[in-house]
């Protein structure tokens, strides 16, 4: 077997490794949980968004009872969606592997030993990537209210859209 038959076997997997990860994490459904951050006038409060409305915020707390806070006592709503910070590692892991490869593959291009090259380029690629994935998934959408119900409102749709609670009403309590 010659060096590019090697080469063009490790690309081939490296290829059908990102095809893989890429189809997995599309082909995850599941409930979509969101943690949330809410500054009060006077405290934060930290729990799982559960629902919203027009009149209302409701926070799932840590020993899941349902928290309620009024748009004029909200000062900042800070939300990172549950698991963010290990798909965003996953995905700069692969991201990384295979632009490691690729680079080291054309560092030893005509040298004989490109497969180390890109075998060693995958091996720094793909931790390097997953650390810079997982720094950048585990950040906060920060969104400012300071009491008012216009920006509040204006956040509602999506606020309800990342909410697990869809039929929430202020009137079916």
């Amino acid at each position: 077997m010659d060096a590019n038959t090697g080469i063009m076997k490790t690309l081939h997997f490296l290829f059908a490794l990102t095809l893989l990860f890429t189809l997995a994490t599309v082909n995850a459904q599941k409930v979509k949980t969101y943690k949330i951050w809410v500054t009060l006038l006077k405290q934060e409060v930290k729990g799982t968004l559960y629902a919203a409305n027009e009149d209302e915020l409701v926070v799932l707390g840590e020993d899941l009872t349902q928290l309620k806070f009024g748009p004029g006592n909200i000062r900042v709503i800070k939300l990172r969606r549950k698991g963010k910070g290990g798909r965003g590692a996953w995905i700069g892991a692969v991201s990384g592997l295979v632009v490691g490869a690729v680079a080291g593959y054309a560092s030893e291009s005509g040298s004989g030993w490109e497969e180390v090259g890109a075998i060693g380029g995958a091996l720094v690629g793909a931790p390097t990537g997953a650390v810079l994935g997982a720094l950048i998934g585990s950040g906060k959408d920060k969104y400012i209210i300071n009491g008012d119900r216009d920006t509040y409102n204006s956040l509602l749709p999506m606020l309800q859209q990342y909410a697990p609670q869809k039929a929430f009403s202020h009137e079916s309590e």
